[in-house]
Formats: C-alpha cells, structure tokens, sequence
C-alpha cells in the first residue's frame, strides 16, 4: 500500500475515533456476560448506566430481528428473556446498528440494508463456528464488522469514487479487486484497520481483512476466517449474489465441511429472514456445483492445478509410490496461431482425454499437464511412451491442422522423494530433455 493512501486511511480512521461495539458499554457487557461469577443485577446496572445504550438495547431486543411473542418492557426484563449467553450478542449487533446510523457514507448501500447484511453474516458464521469448533467470539464480531471498511472508503476517498465502484461490481471479491485498483485498498482492509484502532490486532484484524480472501488469491488461514467467509457467502447467495467459487472451496477444506453445511446453517441462522423454500432450495446442490467448478479445469474436465497438486500430495504422504508424468504440447503457440484459439483448445481437449484414461490427471496451465501413476519404473515408462503414441494417432493432422505431438518427462517418488515440488522439477528437467531430443516421445529422470 501507498504511503499516501495509508496516511489518507490513519486520518479518517483518527476522525472516526473508537467504535462503540468494541468499547464502553458494549465492552462492559460483553466481559460481564462472559464472567461466570457476574450477577444479573450487575448487567442491569451497567446497562442502565448509559440512557442512550439502554434505549437502543430495548429496542432492538423488541425488533423484528428476535420475533418474541412477549415485548420486554425493562432492561431487566431483556436480559431474562434473552438470557446471558445471547445478551452479548444483542448488545453488539444494537451498537453496530447505531454506529451505521451515525457514520456517514454508505458506499452504495443503505445502512438499513448494511445492518442486516451483517446481522445475518455475524448468525451464520457463528452457526457455522459452533458446529466446527472455531470461536463463535470472534467471528460473530467478525461478521458484524466484516464490511465496516464500506463506510471508511468513502470518506477517504470520497463518496463519487466508491460509489462508482458499487455501481460497476456492488459486492464480492470482484469489487474488492476494483477498489485496490482504483483507491489502492480495499473495505476489507480498511475495516480491519478501524477495528485495529482499539490495539487488537490478532484474531478480529485478520479474520476482516481475510473475508473476501488474500491479496494473491482466495485463502482461508484460520477456522475464524473461514466462518466468516462461509457465512458471507451463504447470505449473498440467497439474496441472488454468485459466490466466489474458489473461496467457497478454500473455506470448506479449512473447516474439513462438506457443502451441506451450508444449507445446515441456511436454516438455523436465517429463518426469519428467509423463507424456508429459499433455504432449501437447492443451496447445497449450489454450493456442491460450486466445489466441483472449483476443483475441475473448466476447459478439459480435468482437475485444475490446485485440486491435482493437493490430490498428489495426499497420496505421497500416504506413503504411496508412484510417478509423476509432466506433459507439454509440442510447438503448441504454433498450432494455435495456425487454426486459432477454438481448434486449439478441442487439441487441449482431445488430449486431456487420453491423459485422464491412463492415470489421475490435471492441467496445470495453459498446454501442460501432470499425470499420477501408482506404478514401477517399467509401467510408467510404458504407460508414458503410450500417452505419446495414442496422440499421434489421434490427432494426425490434417490440411488444416498440423500432426500434434506431446513430449513427457517421468519423475518416480521411489527414486526422487516425496516431495511433490521436487518431483515436478525432476519431470520437467526430463521433459526438457525429451523436447531436446527430439520431441514426441516420453524421458525417464536419471535414464
């Protein structure tokens, strides 16, 4: 990030000052509801202290959001009908309904809209948490807070910028890409960075800044980040949002949860919010597309780079032996400048077929692929030397498209270790030196 646009960020935060979910009465509230020897007339007390607070309080405990078919008509009232473990929770999600109220800026959302978004991000992360064992803490503040960076960005960048970004991409990881391309930063981060204010960066900093995934790409460090990001998506998506496909997969394998999660929290967090037809309305069978989208190369069929190279992995710490086969298209710019891009990507296509009928295969970019045989020396050799016969044979050429060929290099965890990213070394070194030799045929490491 830009000196310049950090500076921008630290003034409007300074101007901003502390928020009220994370200090004064909510922060007395929250460690009173947390200490087993607190009485219930100690959080009466403590609430009643602040007017203000105990007005908001009652009247969210009243609202729509909690459905209670009896209206508390006192503080004391509230906290026995909600009970210690919930009261918490009220108080923060009420705070964070005043603090959108009293900020300006929305970047192109109502704060009446904000504040249910969060409300039901913060219920379905903590569902999500509960039945994963991460801390429902953490990320229901997390949730609540996730896209606070919305109301800072228009302040130090102005509104006109910020609110042209909502008009072209109004939520997802796609805007996020748009703000730190235009403003240099993106709401997660600088949402991240008003929380950091109160000096507990950890835990909270973190799992905000994450929600829409890392700078490089979509991550899931933490069982927290995952809730929260899962829990984003599930609302987005029954609001009509496409989820970023890739986020969902990194999430789920960070919570080892299958995609029926999703329609489990679905149901249990958002039932006032969401019909129960929307719910089961085919989530799960949405959210399962979404993994097998994420998992294969959208082109071939094949598993995509990072689906192979974890599916690899497993079985090489599984003490499993075998090869690996790296494959590269001979003078494959040449083929795809002379029929262009459509005939091409059938070669791709054609070829990724005979890979798959040989061993576990992926695409690792562009024309190169990979290939896993539980196998000897011998058979691999063999099966290798077959790959390169059977394209030829396939695909001969004809008067518009030359004779296609591949080259293959063969690396063996017997012989090389275990280590995949060796392996791949290893095999491209012998494919280099099969292209070398000639082209169309295959080159065992070390022959």
């Amino acid at each position: 990030m830009k000196p310049a646009v950090r500076d921008r960020l630290d003034r409007t935060i300074e101007d901003i000052g502390p928020l009220p979910v994370l200090s004064g009465t909510v922060a007395r509230v929250r460690a009173l509801s947390a200490d087993p020897d607190a009485t219930t007339p100690q959080l009466v007390a403590t609430i009643d202290d602040d007017e203000a607070f105990s007005a908001n309080l009652l009247r969210y405990a009243n609202s729509a959001a909690y459905a209670r078919p009896l209206r508390a008509r006192t503080i004391h009232q509230a906290v026995t009908m909600v009970g210690r473990d919930a009261l918490a929770r009220i108080a923060m999600e009420s705070a964070t309904y005043s603090l959108l109220e009293q900020l300006p800026g929305t970047g192109g959302r109502s704060r009446g809209a904000m504040h249910l978004h969060a409300v039901s991000v913060a219920s379905c992360a903590v569902e999500i948490a509960q039945r994963t064992g991460a801390s429902a803490e953490v990320v229901h503040l997390a949730g609540l807070l996730h896209d606070i960076g919305k109301l800072v960005m228009p302040l130090a960048f102005g509104a006109d910028a910020v609110d042209a970004i909502a008009r072209e991409q109004a939520s997802g990881s796609a805007r996020v890409m748009r703000e730190r391309e235009r403003l240099g930063v993106d709401h997660a981060f600088a949402g991240a960075l008003l929380a950091d204010q109160e000096g507990i960066r950890g835990e909270l900093f973190e799992t905000i800044s994450f929600h829409h995934g890392g700078l490089p790409g979509p991550e899931s460090p933490t069982r927290e980040i995952a809730c929260v990001q899962l829990g984003n998506v599930v609302v987005g998506m029954l609001a009509g949002d496409e989820a970023d496909q890739e986020l969902v997969h990194v999430a789920l394998q960070q919570l080892g949860a299958a995609p029926a999660l999703l329609d489990e929290v679905a149901e249990a967090a958002l039932p006032k919010q969401t019909p129960a037809s929307a719910a089961n309305d085919g989530l799960a069978a949405r959210i399962a597309s979404l993994e097998r989208l994420a998992s294969t190369d959208e082109l071939t069929g094949l598993a995509n780079r990072r689906e192979w190279l974890a599916r690899t992995r497993t079985r090489l710490v599984g003490s499993e032996n075998g090869a690996v086969l790296v494959c590269d298209v001979d003078r494959f710019k040449q083929i795809n400048d002379k029929v262009g891009h459509l005939t091409a990507d059938l070669v791709l296509t054609e070829i990724a077929r005979v890979l798959g009928r040989h061993g576990d295969a992926g695409r690792l970019g562009g024309d190169e692929f990979a290939v896993w045989l539980s196998c000897d020396a011998a058979a691999a050799q063999d099966a290798a030397t077959a790959i390169v016969e059977e394209v030829c044979a396939r695909l001969p050429g004809d008067g518009e498209l030359p004779a296609v060929s591949v080259s293959i290099g063969v690396a063996l965890s017997g012989e090389h270790g275990r280590e995949l990213t060796n392996l791949l070394e290893v095999a491209d070194t012998a494919l280099y030196a099969a292209k070398e030799a000639g082209r169309a045929r295959a080159a065992l490491a070390g022959a």
